[in-house]
């Protein structure tokens, strides 16, 4: 293997480890140095290029262990997550790193002029892979959202998703690695490798000019979204928090307590009310009990919308009496339910997709899950409908919480000729802010694939109205701008739209495209080595 002066030590190796994790880390929220994306993987793939498979993938693995116990170390405050399921997590995602620099040292080797496409292409095919094995699917830190605040970049998912954006990311960390390989190199081989080294940094000194003047004259020419059809809407954050035991268990056995926060809703829903808005927004969860089972509880919020002369969207546990399976497995749905004007509920929507080990354990029938992992629980009931809610011929959908966090299911709500989508979430679970701004940046990646307006109503923060573009309009916020843990309510404008991205018609292409193009790859290499052997025999 190569060494050189500066690569190929162990302690400088572990160093450049631990700046490649240590910058990946400040890209996302809330540190917003989202331009450290674009040098943050240029450390790790100059170690991968000179390593064997197995210090490619322990380096790797360890440079997605700090990643990841620093992204997402704010889960430790949240009721249900231990220093052994934590940990497990941790390793878990940590894997998938490790995996793309045992892969990249493959490539590097087989096809070593190739790195600028099959780099940046295993990196998007591990991300996709991992946000799509079932109930072990880990969307957390997909690279791509660290951008969501620079808008000209976002505007690559309407046609690629977000995978495109981190494509672009890896890519460009590829060329600057390629580019310093390259120097590094031309110091110490012979003529012919410094033509090499040469050809290599022109290369990918013209593919970065390139993606740099694309985006320059994007960044030129993006304007805001113009004069569209608009609703008003009125979001109400009541800033209730179940983050520990004590605060689930209050919820669960306190009926005054319970109370005072549907006081606290319908109170700041009259206020709202002056402003007369088309639609009410309460976060997941807001209503307590079950509905509409409970008959008192549909009466009082059906008297809030005849009051308030508005539709009225709420999140409450769903509960049927004259549904069978629920009858007999007492399972409760975690529903929204819209009411109209006159005080009649209009549908409802049942959240499909359920947070493993929160609302239902996996495959609980053959395995029983140790304590440290998940407590017993009874699951959830998943919804099988995908509802469209249509106010006054103004048609749009829910998803409720962890449902954001998948593109496709996002774009198969969006794609069924909505106008505008509403991302309903109970951030109740954790006072630390970085964890809200980070499933924020998920949300406007889903406006931008998608180009469609959406009203985001989350019970402690970040409440908000994002437009197809991408942009945060306003948000629920106090007197000294605090976005998080703060009670209290907006009323804006969400833009109708029903022009629809390359994205969402055509979903995945783009990951597809590129599996195509990896395969391609391996299949080359596996042929070569047949034909190599096949003449090694002869």
């Amino acid at each position: 293997m190569l060494k050189t002066k500066y690569i190929g030590r162990p302690w400088i190796d572990i160093i450049l480890t631990a700046i490649s994790a240590t910058l990946l880390i400040l890209t996302f929220p809330k540190s917003e140095m989202y331009y450290l994306a674009y040098v943050a993987l240029v450390p790790l793939i100059l170690i991968i290029k000179r390593s064997g498979p197995l210090k490619a993938f322990i380096y790797s693995l360890s440079a997605g262990l700090i990643f990841y116990t620093q992204f997402l170390w704010w889960l430790l405050s949240t009721d249900g997550v231990n220093p052994f399921n934590f940990t497990l997590g941790v390793f878990l995602k940590a894997c998938y790193l490790g995996l793309f620099g045992l892969l990249a040292c493959y490539l590097q080797k087989k096809k070593p002029r190739w790195n600028i496409i099959t780099f940046p292409s295993t990196w998007v095919i591990i991300e996709f892979m991992r946000s799509h094995i079932s109930f072990l699917s880990t969307p957390w830190g997909i690279l791509g959202y660290s951008q969501y605040s620079v808008l000209p970049v976002v505007w690559i998912s309407s046609f690629t998703g977000v995978y495109g954006i981190s494509f672009l990311i890896v890519m460009v960390n590829t060329i600057i690695a390629e580019i310093i390989d390259a120097y590094l190199l031309s110091t110490q081989v012979e003529v012919q490798g410094k033509a090499y080294s040469l050809g290599i940094k022109k290369t990918s000194l013209g593919i970065l000019t390139g993606i740099l003047i694309l985006f320059g004259l994007h960044a030129l020419s993006y304007t805001e979204e113009g004069s569209t059809p608009k609703l008003k809407v009125a979001l109400v954050q009541g800033n209730v928090y179940w983050n520990n035991k004590y605060w689930s268990e209050k919820y669960k056995n306190d009926t005054s307590y319970r109370e005072g926060i549907f006081q606290k809703y319908s109170l700041l829903s009259r206020e709202v009310a002056g402003f007369k808005p088309d639609l009410i927004l309460w976060p997941s969860s807001s209503v307590p009990g079950k509905m509409p089972y409970e008959r008192t509880r549909v009466k009082m919020l059906s008297d809030l919308a005849q009051e308030t002369k508005s539709f009225l969207l709420v999140g409450s546990s769903g509960f049927d009496k004259f549904n069978p399976e629920q009858r007999q497995t007492l399972r409760l749905s975690n529903s929204a339910f819209l009411f109209s004007p006159q005080g009649k509920i209009l549908d409802r929507y049942d959240k499909i997709r359920l947070l493993p080990f929160d609302e239902y354990l996996p495959f609980r029938r053959i395995i029983k899950w140790p304590s440290w992992i998940a407590s017993d629980m009874i699951d959830s009931l998943p919804g099988k409908r995908k509802t469209i809610f249509n106010m006054d011929n103004v048609r749009f959908a829910v998803l409720i919480c962890w449902e954001n966090m998948f593109p496709e299911q996002f774009r198969e709500m969006a794609v069924k000729g909505v106008q505008f989508m509403v991302s309903m979430t109970n951030e109740g679970f954790t006072k630390v802010p970085i964890g809200h701004y980070q499933m924020l940046a998920v949300n406007v990646l889903r406006a931008v694939e998608n180009h469609i307006a959406i009203a985001r109503i989350s019970s402690t923060g970040v409440s908000c109205i994002i437009e197809p573009n991408g942009r945060i309009v306003d948000r629920v916020k106090d007197h000294n701008l605090n976005d998080v843990d703060v009670e209290g309510y907006l009323v804006g404008q969400v833009p109708l739209s029903s022009e629809r991205t390359f994205y969402n018609q055509h979903g995945d292409l783009f990951v597809y495209s590129l599996s195509t193009i990896l395969a391609f790859f391996f299949l080359k290499i596996i042929i070569s080595r047949i034909n190599f052997r096949g003449r090694k025999s002869s």
